[in-house]
């Protein structure tokens, strides 16, 4: 009994770091499209450090613009794609929206012809967290292949050959 309220209590006071990425190559629209979750807590937490505003508050209607603006800035500095030919491809910030307790972030990129290989670079809150995993589902050609991103392992090569 002792034990398991150890536990228990282990687990609410040091809680997981983890965000989700789903990629989609959407062959017919020549795009790839990312859709980012990151629990709003340790994002705030990333924003502020970024920011140097300490006292952001990322879920205040008043500060959306310029939540927002810094949220596009952090995405695109720690969300990477390269092709096959080790070509980063340029990424558009679409927009964030809040749904619940995480911070969903959209990221489009256009013109992508035809993909054989993708590699994908993700640190976000790996400043924050030295526990922190990125988990990237990558959807393609009716298949998704999947990686666990961490500090120092936040790179992943995705092959469709």
């Amino acid at each position: 009994m002792i034990t398991s309220l150890f536990i228990f209590f282990q687990l609410t006071l040091h809680p997981f770091h983890v965000s989700v990425s789903d990629i989609k190559y959407k062959e017919d629209q020549k795009v790839i499209q990312i859709s980012t979750r990151i629990f709003l807590d340790d994002l705030e937490l990333a924003l502020q450090h970024y920011s140097g505003n300490q006292k952001l508050n990322i879920t205040e209607e008043a500060n959306w613009d310029f939540v927002n603006e810094t949220l596009k800035k952090y995405a695109l500095e720690r969300i990477k794609l390269w092709d096959e030919k080790g070509k980063e491809y340029e990424l558009n910030y679409i927009g964030a929206e809040i749904e619940d307790e995480v911070m969903w972030c959209y990221i489009e990129i256009e013109k992508v012809k035809k993909i054989k290989q993708v590699k994908v670079w993700n640190s976000i809150l790996h400043e924050v967290w030295g526990d922190q995993e990125n988990l990237v589902h990558f959807r393609a050609f009716d298949d998704v292949k999947s990686a666990r991103l961490m500090r120092g392992e936040d790179t992943q090569v995705f092959d469709w050959e």
